[in-house]
């Protein structure tokens, strides 16, 4: 979260953008929904900050229920912090068709002089697009991704990186949804308990006990 503020704050005392960009963001597809939420759920974070300290914030995204969803938190984001005078929805939130959006988002990344990004979702070989030319235009960069193929891009060229289930662990934190940090936290405790078993198991193997004979015992 700080490094969040930091990168808006760049971007203030720079007076230029930051982008926010989420690459996969359909509704309907369960590979990438996870993280799709998290993403939105890191924006609701992100845009308020940026309303509170003044950032020029934009939201390009390719799909039409991603742009409702994405349009309604940024409102509401600047509506808590009653900057809603401050935002002008149309041009914050832009819809572009997938394809497009290539073209738009790097040439504005060199005419406008980004100086801040948030790479955050399901990405795939738009990321190493996208953030080599935000690395050129010397954006300060918050990459973040459950794609694995695609997570040592992000770490190399982002500043700040969040690697794997970190990104369903910062959305968790920052929507303040307990129902979300429960589901995680159960999680972690399934994953504890099968450590504990393999370690246990491989314990007894190594003093020639049999864990078949254990268990029917």
């Amino acid at each position: 979260m700080n490094q969040i503020d930091e990168i808006l704050g760049r971007c203030v005392e720079m007076g230029r953008p930051a982008y926010y960009l989420m690459d996969t963001v359909t509704m309907d597809n369960p590979s990438v929904l996870a993280p799709t939420v998290a993403a939105f759920q890191i924006l609701a974070y992100t845009a308020r900050s940026a309303a509170r300290l003044g950032a020029r914030f934009f939201v390009p995204v390719t799909q039409g229920l991603a742009y409702t969803i994405a349009s309604e938190i940024v409102d509401e984001a600047y509506k808590a912090e009653n900057k809603q005078d401050e935002l002008k929805l149309d041009e914050a939130v832009m819809y572009l068709p997938d394809g497009a959006d290539r073209m738009y988002i790097i040439n504005h990344m060199w005419s406008d002089g980004m100086a801040g990004a948030f790479f955050l979702g399901s990405w795939y070989h738009k990321a190493v697009i996208f953030t080599e030319n935000a690395a050129r235009v010397g954006a300060m960069m918050l990459g973040g991704t459950d794609t694995t193929h695609n997570i040592p891009f992000l770490v190399a060229i982002c500043d700040y990186s969040i690697i794997g289930e970190e990104l369903y662990a910062l959305g968790a934190y920052v929507s303040e949804d307990p129902t979300v940090s429960s589901s995680l936290a159960g999680q972690d405790v399934g994953k504890f308990i099968a450590v504990i078993l393999i370690v246990l198991g491989s314990v007894l193997i190594t003093l020639g006990m049999s864990i078949k004979g254990l268990l029917s015992m």
